[in-house]
């Protein structure tokens, strides 16, 4: 019965994305501000997601709703494309990294923090 249960509990957990690796433009851009950008919230009050599920990434506004640019560069696993962020998801205000970054998980936004400096 327990050998079941801890197989029960190894497929049920979600799989974690790795940070990003130690040197990469990612880390780089990233670091400095780790608890910054990992104490962000959606407009509903939820966490966003840890510094493994984000990245710095491209956005664009398409009619009244914004795209964010999903790449395996960023995302390993992931393909390559646009996917529209749902407005509730989106984080508007200061944003001291200076760049668009996305929270993805499971192939889901999580979470979007514009660009807007401080």
């Amino acid at each position: 019965m327990k050998y079941l249960v801890a197989a029960l509990m190894f497929v049920a957990a979600p799989a974690l994305a790795a940070p990003p690796p130690v040197g990469s433009e990612d880390a780089k851009i990233m670091g400095p501000f780790k608890e910054w950008i990992t104490n962000q919230h959606d407009s509903s009050g939820r966490w966003c997601c840890s510094i493994s599920d984000m990245r710095p990434t491209d956005a664009r506004i398409v009619g009244d709703h914004w795209e964010v640019h999903v790449t395996p560069q960023h995302w390993p696993g992931e393909t390559d494309r646009w996917i529209a962020v749902p407005d509730e998801k989106v984080i508007r205000g200061k944003n001291p990294v200076g760049v668009p970054i996305l929270g993805l998980y499971q192939g889901r936004v999580q979470c979007f923090i514009t660009a807007e400096q401080m």
